[in-house]
């Protein structure tokens, strides 16, 4: 009987172990951040082409990684609407994150953080270009506020840019930003750089990335005329970008009516890879990046 009673004591305190673990799991919470997404021109998209649009969140900018990725299920909102203000919320584990985007596909295609075109606005500062980062403590049930105003005006789609970027120079240790961009005109102010046509975030910051880059540039079917590597480091202002390589297209249409384009027309689906020189040849769309540039 002693014995018996001995193992049903046993079975008793492994019976209660079990439920005790089971009910302290319970009790663990996995913390969240929310906030609301504004999304504007909504109808600047074309008809069927809208697609899905998630909030993201990622440790790194740019993202290392897709399995990186923590993303929301796609957002309702009022396809019909010029503007809309949806929430969200994103559980999370502790921890530093670089980036809160929100993030949209066209109709038919996969999710892709490659090129910044798919991005329509991320969690910053008022007029700051650098994503603000979000640090979720133990402290923290949940962290609120984390608004994000997007707007479809930002969609770089429809046509593409291909060529190279080669690196030459000593690498620069504190790279934090490389960004290639399209524009019609060569830059000249702060507000010229608004009217980019196409722009990536995401090149190649490790000083292993000497292979020559292939880079493929969602952009507006538009004219293109100065394309251009900006390069940025971890200390200074959020707008102290220095210019490591550019190339000017030439302009291959004269006046159009009262217009005169400046640069080379990139149709709608199609893919520009060279330009003509001033000498007739037909040369590849490369940039040479230079670190030494930044001295």
């Amino acid at each position: 009987m002693k014995l018996k009673l001995v193992i049903s004591i046993i079975v008793l305190i492994v019976i209660a172990t079990i439920i005790t673990c089971t009910m302290d799991k319970g009790l663990d919470i996995t913390p969240w951040i929310e906030g609301e997404m504004i999304i504007d021109s909504i109808q600047r998209v074309e008809e069927g082409q809208t697609g899905d649009v998630v909030v993201v969140v990622a440790p790194d900018f740019p993202p290392k990684k897709w399995t990186d990725i923590i993303k929301t299920p796609p957002l309702r909102f009022d396809r019909s609407a010029q503007i809309d203000t949806i929430e969200y919320k994103v559980p999370l584990n502790y921890g530093n994150y670089a980036v809160v985007a929100v993030l949209w596909k066209p109709k038919g295609e996969e999710w892709s953080f490659e090129t910044i075109s798919n991005i329509l606005g991320v969690y910053t500062e008022p007029n700051l270009f650098e994503p603000k980062h979000v640090d979720i403590t133990k402290a923290d049930t949940y962290v609120p506020g984390i608004d994000i105003f997007a707007d479809f005006a930002f969609v770089r789609y429809g046509a593409f840019l291909k060529g190279k970027i080669t690196y030459t120079g000593k690498f620069a240790e504190d790279t934090d930003m490389v960004v290639l961009a399209s524009f019609p005109m060569k830059p000249e102010t702060v507000v010229d750089y608004l009217f980019a046509q196409g722009w990536d975030l995401t090149l190649p910051l490790e000083a292993s990335a000497y292979e020559p880059y292939e880079y493929v540039l969602d952009v507006n079917p538009a004219y293109h005329k100065y394309i251009a590597v900006f390069w940025k480091g971890d200390r200074g202002s959020p707008y102290d970008f220095k210019k490591l390589a550019d190339l000017k297209l030439p302009d291959s249409l004269p006046q159009v009516g009262s217009f005169v384009p400046q640069g080379t027309y990139v149709a709608r689906g199609d893919t520009l890879t060279e330009y003509k020189s001033t000498d007739g040849t037909m040369l590849p769309l490369d940039l040479v990046m230079d670190f030494n540039k930044i001295k």
